[in-house]
């Protein structure tokens, strides 16, 4: 009898739910939520459910096959806006919003970029993203302006998302920048590091920050779509 024949009868005989490919995409998702994409292997999978790793691989496949799964589950738990929106209040609540279910599950977000229609769960979101934006006259360049209010926005979750990962990086760069306030040379760097000595330092305050900025930066994304519609 093999060990993971063993262990399925154990979890039988122990009145446990059987093991399915569902509960298999689920832990990672909780795994990816607690160490991101990249931080958890196959073996923390089959830890956190008490099954052995080949189990995994029979329901799901290899750590892409989940991977992909995750990415999935993720992307699916982002609300789509109500299609009858005006444009622009479409793309703004789906990148804000969605920005709010990436931050979750840091890694995410690139993957999402950079694997876009290969995920089922993104699938309805382009159709109607676009479906939007073909309503609003933007015609053949719908696609393309489609992608690079999506990629504009999400990148920039994943730029954040990685930024986690060096938490003294905003600090040293504050600290960087702000050396050239005084600098009469350079009025450029003397400008950007007087926003510096001005920008905050408390953890939450600089979360506020990047929420700012994301912002910013949807809006100033928008507005660029807007001046292809309207001509200016």
């Amino acid at each position: 009898m093999s060990q993971t024949t063993s262990r399925r009868r154990s979890r039988a005989s122990a009145g446990l739910p059987p093991i399915t490919a569902d509960k298999i995409i689920e832990a990672a998702t909780e795994l990816t939520a607690v160490h991101g994409l990249d931080g958890w292997s196959i073996r923390q999978i089959s830890t956190k459910l008490d099954v052995w790793p080949g189990v995994v691989a029979h329901h799901v496949g290899d750590r892409e096959a989940v991977v992909m799964g995750v990415v999935d589950r993720v992307i699916s738990r982002i609300p789509v806006p109500d299609r009858q929106l005006p444009w622009r209040e479409w793309f703004s609540a789906l990148m804000i919003e969605g920005r709010g279910v990436l931050r979750g599950y840091p890694g995410v977000a690139r993957r999402m970029v950079v694997v876009g229609p290969n995920v089922p769960a993104a699938l309805q979101t382009i159709d109607t993203g676009i479906n939007v934006l073909l309503a609003a006259g933007f015609g053949e360049q719908s696609t393309l302006i489609y992608r690079y209010l999506l990629n504009s926005a999400f990148m920039l979750v994943a730029v954040e998302d990685d930024r986690a990962n060096f938490p003294t990086a905003r600090v040293d760069m504050h600290r960087a920048m702000a050396a050239f306030a005084d600098d009469q040379a350079r009025p450029g760097l003397a400008a950007a590091g007087a926003e510096a000595l001005s920008q905050v330092r408390d953890p939450a305050e600089l979360a506020q920050e990047e929420l700012r900025f994301f912002r910013f930066t949807v809006e100033r994304s928008l507005d660029g779509a807007e001046a292809m519609l309207t001509g200016h």
